[in-house]
Parts: structure tokens; C-alpha cells; sequence
């Protein structure tokens, strides 16, 4: 309201500049008020600034009151891939050596029984069931055909298994078998022990088999009985070391025994020269006649006189194409192909390619495949001018300049470079062209454009109204652990109810629960096993928690096939034995030979866990140390933060020159002053005022004078070696120079981290104290007792007399403290002066309000007496 005021209009007088005057006097007391504020408020920040640093220094003493400070251990080891080794500050300095001669594993267990799916149908066959019981992955590749051999017309199914993760196989081949048939049925007993070195080990198998027994039946009997002694010899289970078979030649309707190598393990495998050896053609009496190759198939034949006799064979239970698999056919069997995924994935799925199959495509004869001019290939539809132009596969155009220049493989190539996604080629025995896509799964082959000007498509039998047809590939699946087990994908089905898993049952319910759920039962439960699931492999592994014993799987009780449809087991009814058995570690130290279940060895060495990772022949030495880093770097926290404290709290003396700074502002001196001259006042004010506040309070020099000479004082009743600072090598530094000494810095006159470091690090004295007398150093910082008090909880008691609660310092800043009472009194008196200022303004103005109304009433009665006395000439 004082802007409004306008003073001066009668009189003449300055009046708003003669009221700003009286009012800057009358204010002189509130600015003085508002100024030890300010100083007021500046003295609790420093007063709580150095509250702070006392409680950083609080913190540094407790870490150095504890016992792992001075007695962590180091720990080196010669040999980091045979062990690892930590050590507790109980662990007694020294060196030893050690021999791991076998590392410690639990029991597991895995899927290994194959399952099977029919991936690509044809041949007549529509669906199989059942389940291998052999344990090789891979796909089954099956052609149906016939062949007439010496005027007989025979049934022909050649089976070529790619095995998965193999490679090239080695494989030995006898010599023609004369006791079979064409049939591959024995034409004569079979009875005796088959022997073969294995590996320089000699194996020997009971055979016998009768007249009309396919020759299937007899290689099966042997290939089981060596993979089982096998196993057994290298204590591993369900592995297939050996595939035996026996080749047929469909030309001279002759049979040889083969023997393939599908352990990876470079087998060195000869027949011995048994009667059964040389009857099967392995060896002549002399040496072995077997021929050794390499191929990427394992293949397998049956020859019957009819399809019907022909499925028959495929079905056997023991000499069948998979034994323990079941083929039905939509009626019979014809001749074509068909593929079967076998392995032990939750969700048996290969992969498969998408195909378009023409119709057939010629005369009836036949294709010329390599004759030029498409005219003269033999096409049932004979090519044309109409066959010149563009035609489109999957979106890509292609182009016929010119059909009399072309052949067929011309023309397959043209398409194959064409980049439309697909490889073409002509089946000569069915007589048709075939175009598969180029990446598996259910990609879609499109072909025609309404844009096409040739009739290839047409000629070549591709379109669908010319009889072609087409086939949908897969990919390789997996099971989803997140969807009920009922539909999440298993090849087998899971039924609700028991399963057992050594000796602990679980229930599952197919209709709720979802892999994962199952899972976490498992892994909860008794069983003392851990399940888990791979989802690229889609198989699952169960392991053992702590145990080297094999896992049991089954129970007569069981009612759930949860088992089987993991692939665990063949049948969970029966209690059995799975997967790999665990071993002991065994390993010898100091030369006592002892051994563990686990590979985490806590009790040999006393205060070291010792983690084995490899065996081996050589011994490994761990040296124990003590490790004075962390002592060191504590102790290096301590001194930089003593040092910025002993900084603080010596203040340089203030010059004369500096004294006009210990007054703040007021806000009229602001109003005159340019920003920068404002900012730069107020810093120094700052800094002067605090040094001022510093040294000017007596408990700030007490507080100074008690960190000093405590510093370095002996501490009485420790029972260690040493009693002070100065007798592990600390000392006030200087090293004789007064001017420094005088300072109080300790170690270094610095108050930078890394160089206070850098000092402690050569401090030989120091660093011998804390590598060879730990215990003690622990002693002198950290006792505690009746009758001895260690140096850090003694100097923690000093600081505490100034910030713990009743604190010299903690009660001038505390709530409502000293210095927060001041400033209640101070703001509380200015308040006051406030309310005196207002009111001597306003009692001012209306003086001179009224003085300028006087004035104007004297002014009005002269100019009517001067009106008066004119009227009155």
C-alpha cells in the first residue's frame, strides 16, 4: 500500500523520500536482527557439516573393529582347472598339496527311449504305434519296390536310418551269406556262439535260430546281446554301440551281414572264427573276411513273395523294421516311400519339406531327360509354340525363350537357379516331376500367375487339374511346459494319476497341470531329484540331489504314464533302475587319501572349502595367506577422512582486509550490488564466516584437541603385541619437519585417498604387522573386555562425547537444541521489529497526511481572505 501513497502535493515537500529515510533508521535493528540470523543459520550448517564427517569417521572405526578387517585369507592355487580353493579368516597360514584322482557326481538320469512318428505317409501305410526298443535317433527312411529276381517277383522294403549327431559311420561288411534264401529266410538251424573282438576284447553271443527264420531275427539277437555286454563293461545304460544288420542286393538276390559302428568311439571291431562267424560270412576259418567302409545310413532290408507277407515281416516284433512298432495300412501295402522320426524329444516330430508330386508325365516310357528340345523328351502333352513365355513358382517368373533349345535337365535347372525357393527333379522310377521347398516346416508352394504365357506347368504335370498333388512338411517340434500336459504336444499321452520316482509317488492331473507344474512337484517333493526341461532339445534330464545311486523309476502302483511320456522309462509299472550312476570324489592332501560325496570339501583342511573341478595325475598346491588388502584400504579411509577433519578444524586466520566479508547481506545492499557482485560477496562471506564460527568455538578446539591426543595414546590391557599406533608403524606426518608435524596430519600430509594409499603400501612396518600378526593387530583395534578397551572402540568413545545423544555438538543441532533455540528467539524478535517498523510507517505518513491537510485549510483561508480584502477596493 505504501506505493499508493503520494505525499508532498500541498506542501512541496519531499515526503517520500523524507518517510524511506525514517524508515531505513527505523529498520537499522530489524537488518542487525536479520544478519546473526543468517550467521546463525551459517553456524548450525558447520556445526552439522562436521557432525557428519565425525559419523563418516564412526564408520571407518567399524570396520576396523572387525575381526575380518586383520584376518581375511588369500588363497593362491598352482592349477585353477583342477580346483578352486576360499578360505576363512580361522585358516592357519601355509601351503599344501593336492591329488584330485576322481571328481564327485550325483546320479542322473535322461529321456532315452525312443518314441516314433510317422512324418511323411506313403506306400500305403497311414500310422504306426508303439515304441522302439532300440535307443537310436534319427530318420527312417523307408522305400516299398519290387524287383523280379531269376523270374520270381519279390517284395522289397529298404529301410535307410540317418542316424542324428553321428556323422560317417564305419561300417564292416562280410561276405555273401549261403544260408539264406532271396527271402532272407535260413535255409538251414543256426546254432552257436557268435564271437567278435571289440577293442581287443573278445565278446561271444549264443545264437540260435531255426530254418525260416528271417536273417533279421538272428542280427537283432546279436546286435542286443553285444550292446547290453557292452554297457555293462563300460558302465554306462541304454547305448547303442553296434547296429547289425544284413544288405540285400535286389540285382542277384544275395545277402551279407554288416556291422556298423555308431558309438563315435572308433570301435576296432573282428569277427572271430567261430562256426557262426563263418556261416554268417565274417570270417573263413582263417581270418576275417569283413571289408571295412564308411557310410552316413544304417540300412536295413525284408523281402517277402506278396505286400501282405511283406507287412508281415515289417510288424515282427523282433526281426521287424522297428522292432516293438506297429505299420497299418489303409489296405495294403504298395510301392512309394514313407519316413519315420525316431528319438527320445517329449513331441517326435522331424522335419519334413513340403512337396508338390506331378502326375505322371510321360508316354509311358519315360523321360529322355538330357535330349535337347523339350518336344523330343517324351512328354504324354507335347510341348509347343504355347510353351514359350513365363511361367511362376512362388512368386518368381520364370522364362522359356526358346522350348526346342531346352532339355529337361535345362529346364530343372532353370528353375532350381531361379530363386523361387524350390528344388525340382524328375523321379525316373515314378515317372514324375517333384518340386520340394528348399526350408523345412509347412512352407506353401505356390504355382501360377494370371500373368503366365507358358503351359510348362501344365506339360510337366504340376497343376492340380493335371493330377498333381501336394505334401505339407513340419518342423521339428517340442512340447509347451506352459499349457496343460494333455495338450501340450507329447507323442505319448499323459495320463492323471502316480508316478513314482525313487520311492516317493506324485500325482499329476493331465487336465490341470502343465510341464512346469510337474516340475516344481518333483523338485519339492522327497524324491531328493532335481527335473528339468530343455526346450531346444525338448527332452528332460533328472538328477539326483546328493546321491551317486541310480535313479528309480516306477511302482506297481502307478496309474500315470508320465514317465514313459518323458521318455524316462518303458514301463512305469515296474520298478527299475535308470541312467548313470554317480562316483565319489577321491582325492589325496598332505598325503592322506580321503574321500567325499560332493565335490565341495569342507573338512579336510581346517577353515578351507576346497571346489574340485578336474581329475588329474598331477598335484596342485594352495599357498594360505593373510590378506592385508582390505585392512589396508580401511585404514587408508580412516586416515583421509582424520585428515579433512583435522583441516577443517584449523581455520587460517582472517585478514583485515576479509573482515567486511563476516557481515551478510541485507537485501537493500543486494538491490544496489550487480548479480556477480552479490554471488561473489556471499561465497566469501561464506568461507570467512565459517573459519570465523571454527575458530572461535570452544567446542570445536576441544573436539580437535581430543582427536589429536588420543591419536596415537596407548591402550591399556590389550593382550596382544601391540598397545598403539606407533608401534605398528602409524605416526603423525612431518618425519622431523615442524611446520608439517605441527599440522596433526597422520601418515601423510595429504588428504587425498590415493595418496594416503600409496604411503601405507610402503609402509614395511605396517604391512609386516598385518601379514604376520593379525590376531594381534585385531587385538590392539578391536578388544573388548573388562579390563582392555581396543584403540577404534576408544577413539569411537571420543567422537561419541560430541555426536551421540547429549553429544557437544549433537546438542547444538539437535531439534530444537542450542543453536535452534537462538534462531526461535532470533526469527521471533524480528517478527516483533517487523510489526514495530509497520506500525512507526504508518504513524509517519499519517503525520504528514495530516500536516499536508493543515496546509490546505491555511491555504484555503488565505486565498478567501485575499478574496475578501479585492472585494472591499
Amino acid at each position: 500500500m505504501d506505493a499508493l501513497r503520494i505525499g508532498g502535493i500541498i506542501s512541496g515537500l519531499d515526503t517520500n523520500g523524507i518517510v524511506e529515510t525514517l524508515t531505513q533508521q527505523a529498520k537499522q535493528t530489524y537488518y542487525s536482527l536479520e544478519q546473526k540470523y543468517a550467521n546463525k543459520t551459517l553456524e548450525k550448517n558447520v556445526y552439522q557439516s562436521i557432525s557428519t564427517d565425525l559419523v563418516s569417521i564412526k564408520a571407518d572405526l567399524l570396520n576396523l573393529k572387525l575381526e575380518s578387517t586383520f584376518k581375511s585369507k588369500n588363497v593362491s592355487v598352482s592349477n585353477s582347472s583342477i580346483l578352486s580353493a576360499t578360505a576363512s579368516i580361522s585358516a592357519k597360514n601355509g601351503s599344501h598339496t593336492i591329488k584330485v584322482s576322481q571328481t564327485a557326481r550325483n546320479s542322473y538320469t535322461y529321456s532315452q527311449f525312443t518314441n516314433v512318428a510317422l512324418s511323411e505317409k506313403g506306400a500305403g501305410v497311414s500310422s504306426i504305434s508303439g515304441r522302439p526298443n532300440d535307443f537310436l535317433e534319427g530318420i527312417h527312411n523307408v522305400t516299398i519296390s519290387t524287383a523280379t529276381i531269376s523270374a520270381t517277383d519279390y517284395y522289397i522294403s529298404k529301410d535307410e536310418f540317418s542316424p542324428n549327431n553321428l556323422g560317417q559311420l564305419n561300417k564292416y561288411s562280410g561276405s555273401s551269406l549261403s544260408i539264406v534264401d532271396t527271402k532272407g529266410e535260413l535255409t538251414s538251424d543256426l546254432s552257436g556262439n557268435f564271437t567278435i573282438s571289440i577293442n581287443s576284447t573278445v565278446y561271444s553271443v549264443s545264437v540260435s535260430a531255426v530254418t525260416g527264420d528271417d536273417i533279421n531275427k538272428v542280427t537283432k539277437s546279436i546286435e542286443d546281446s553285444l550292446n547290453s555286454q557292452l554297457n555293462s563293461a563300460n558302465s554306462t545304460t541304454n547305448k547303442n554301440y553296434l547296429a547289425v544288420r544284413a544288405d540285400f542286393n535286389s540285382t542277384s538276390g544275395s545277402w551279407n551281414m554288416a556291422i556298423y559302428d555308431t558309438s563315435l568311439e572308433s570301435l576296432t571291431i573282428e569277427a572271430q572264427s567261430d562256426s557262426i562267424s563263418q556261416s554268417l560270412g565274417l570270417h573263413n576259418g582263417t581270418s576275417s573276411t569283413t571289408t571295412k567302409s564308411v557310410t552316413t545310413k544304417i540300412s536295413k532290408y525284408h523281402v517277402s513273395d506278396s505286400y501282405a507277407n511283406l507287412l508281415t515281416k515289417l510288424n515282427d516284433t523282433t526281426a521287424g523294421l522297428i522292432p516293438g512298432v506297429t505299420l497299418t495300412a489303409d489296405s495294403s501295402l504298395s510301392d512309394g516311400s514313407f519316413k519315420i522320426a525316431q528319438d527320445s524329444s517329449l513331441n517326435v516330430k522331424a522335419e519334413s519339406y513340403s512337396k508338390v508330386t506331378g502326375a505322371t508325365v510321360s508316354t509311358g516310357l519315360g523321360l529322355d531327360t538330357s535330349v535337347t528340345g523339350l518336344q523330343n523328351a517324351g512328354f504324354s502333352k507335347t510341348p509347343s509354340t504355347s510353351t514359350n513365355g513365363t511361367f511362376t513358382i512362388n512368386g518368381v517368373s520364370i522364362t522359356i525363350d526358346d522350348y526346342t533349345a531346352l532339355s529337361v535337365n535345362d529346364l530343372i535347372a532353370k528353375i532350381n537357379s531361379s530363386g523361387a525357393g524350390v528344388t525340382a527333379s524328375y523321379d525316373s522310377t515314378e515317372d514324375k516331376i517333384v518340386l520340394q521347398s528348399n526350408t523345412a516346416g509347412a512352407e506353401n508352394i505356390t504355382l501360377g500367375d494370371f500373368s503366365d504365357t507358358s503351359d510348362i506347368l501344365s506339360v510337366l504335370k504340376l497343376t492340380s487339374a493335371d493330377g498333381a498333388t501336394k505334401t505339407t512338411g513340419s518342423s521339428s517340434g517340442s512340447v509347451d511346459p506352459t499349457v496343460k500336459l494333455s495338450s501340450a504336444g507329447f507323442t505319448k499321452t499323459v495320463t492323471s494319476g502316480i508316478f513314482t520316482i525313487n520311492g516317493v509317488s506324485i500325482y499329476v492331473d493331465a487336465s490341470v497341470d502343465t510341464l512346469n507344474d510337474v516340475i516344481y512337484k518333483v523338485n519339492n517333493s522327497g524324491a531328493n531329484v532335481e527335473l528339468s526341461y530343455d526346450e531346444v532339445a525338448d527332452k528332460v534330464t533328472l538328477r539326483s540331489k546328493d546321491s551317486i545311486d541310480k535313479i528309480l523309476l516306477g511302482s506297481s502302483n502307478d496309474t500315470s504314464s508320465f514317465l514313459e511320456a518323458l521318455n524316462l522309462t518303458d514301463d512305469t509299472t515296474t520298478s527299475s533302475e535308470f541312467g548313470v550312476a554317480g562316483q565319489y570324489a577321491i582325492l589325496n592332501v598332505d598325503g592322506i587319501n580321503y574321500i567325499r560325496d560332493t565335490n565341495k570339501i569342507d573338512d579336510i583342511i581346517s577353515g578351507v572349502t576346497l571346489n574340485i573341478k578336474n581329475a588329474s595325475d598331477e598335484y596342485t598346491t594352495i599357498d594360505i595367506s593373510t590378506d592385508t588388502t582390505k585392512a589396508v584400504e580401511y585404514f587408508a579411509k580412516f586416515v583421509q577422512h582424520y585428515n579433512q577433519m583435522i583441516e577443517k578444524l584449523s581455520p587460517p586466520e582472517i585478514d583485515d582486509e576479509d573482515e567486511q566479508y563476516l557481515t551478510p547481506l541485507t537485501e537493500d545492499e543486494k538491490n544496489n550490488m550487480t548479480s556477480e557482485e552479490v554471488t561473489d560477496y556471499e561465497e566469501k562471506w561464506k568461507t570467512y564466516t565459517t573459519y570465523n564460527i571454527i575458530s572461535k568455538s570452544s567446542e570445536l578446539r576441544l573436539l580437535k584437541n581430543s582427536l589429536r591426543s588420543n591419536l596415537l595414546s596407548e591402550a591399556t590391557g590389550i593382550t596382544g603385541a601391540y598397545k598403539s599406533l606407533s608401534e605398528i608403524g602409524i605416526s603423525i606426518a612431518g618425519d622431523g619437519d615442524l611446520s608439517v608435524i605441527k599440522k596433526g596430519m597422520l601418515v601423510k600430509d595429504s588428504t587425498d585417498y590415493d595418496e594416503i594409499l600409496s604411503e601405507l603400501k610402503n609402509n614395511e612396518t605396517f604391512l609386516n604387522a598385518l601379514s604376520e600378526n593379525p590376531d594381534d593387530v585385531y587385538k590392539l583395534f578391536s578388544e573388548n573386555s573388562s579390563t582392555a578397551t581396543g584403540w577404534a572402540r576408544k577413539y569411537e568413545s571420543v567422537i561419541n562425547q560430541y555426536v551421540s545423544t547429549g553429544g557437544l555438538i549433537s546438542l547444538k543441532i539437535q531439534p530444537f537444541g542450542t543453536i535452534d533455540r537462538q534462531l526461535y528467539n532470533l526469527a521471533d524478535r524480528m517478527d516483533d521489529e517487523q510489526t514495530r517498523v509497520t506500525s512507526y510507517l504508518e504513524r509517519v505518513w499519517s503525520q504528514f497526511t495530516n500536516m499536508e491537510k493543515q496546509i490546505a485549510q491555511l491555504q484555503e483561508q488565505g486565498n478567501y481572505l485575499t478574496q475578501l480584502l479585492a472585494s472591499q477596493k
